[in-house]
């Protein structure tokens, strides 16, 4: 088990040579506040795009738009998010309804995947979007109990029709990811470049 924010980069990043995002989608800029929480994505602004953490006995990996789950171009990341996530070998990925291609991408990378609209055993790693406020109160006793979670969605368009007042309070993502000291902002990111770090990317310190 990977264990400090070092080693856990380099289980996430293991054989990822580029960042192979899709152009149409726009993430939104993810901040970090915790001291569990660390950048695995930054683009050449110094935004990060994708971040992990952990919390309880679980972790999470945070992506900064749920297009990135469904795109085949990042599967050699997407296996190694959802094995550093899995918190005993060979236990099964479910995946809600609202990301079903993600499992064809998974099975692909030969990852037990399922759709199942609730988390819960005997899953391991669970993969939702960042918008369902459903389940926020399961989703993070999954993760305190040792699960994974993977989640992505941008908080921009949100923002743009509730408001962006207590956002990083109000946004269904954010009410779980917040506990692992990762939110999703309304702040747009820029898709121009993308570094792939040997290390833990350099991120500037930001103050909200």
């Amino acid at each position: 088990m990977a264990t400090t924010p070092a080693r856990a980069f380099e289980a996430l990043m293991h054989g990822v040579t580029s960042w192979n995002v899709p152009k149409g989608p726009i993430p939104c800029e993810l901040l970090l506040t915790g001291e569990a929480s660390f950048p695995v994505m930054v683009n050449d602004k110094g935004q990060v795009l994708i971040a992990a953490s952990s919390y309880g006995r679980g972790r999470l990996v945070v992506v900064s738009h749920e297009g990135y789950l469904l795109n085949a171009g990042l599967a050699p990341f997407l296996r190694n998010a959802v094995g550093w996530l899995c918190p005993s070998p060979g236990a099964p990925t479910g995946v809600h309804p609202s990301l079903t291609s993600l499992v064809s991408i998974l099975q692909g990378c030969g990852v037990q995947a399922q759709v199942q609209p609730e988390v819960g055993a005997p899953v391991g790693v669970y993969c939702i979007d960042a918008y369902n406020d459903m389940m926020t109160a399961e989703l993070i006793q999954f993760v305190k109990c040792g699960g994974g979670l993977l989640i992505g969605g941008q908080a921009w368009h949100w923002a743009s029709q509730h408001g962006p007042d207590n956002m990083l309070s109000r946004f269904p993502g954010n009410q779980v990811t917040s506990v692992a000291g990762v939110y999703f902002t309304d702040i747009y990111g820029d898709t121009g470049r993308f570094k792939v770090s040997k290390k833990i990317p350099k991120i500037p310190l930001h103050v909200r």
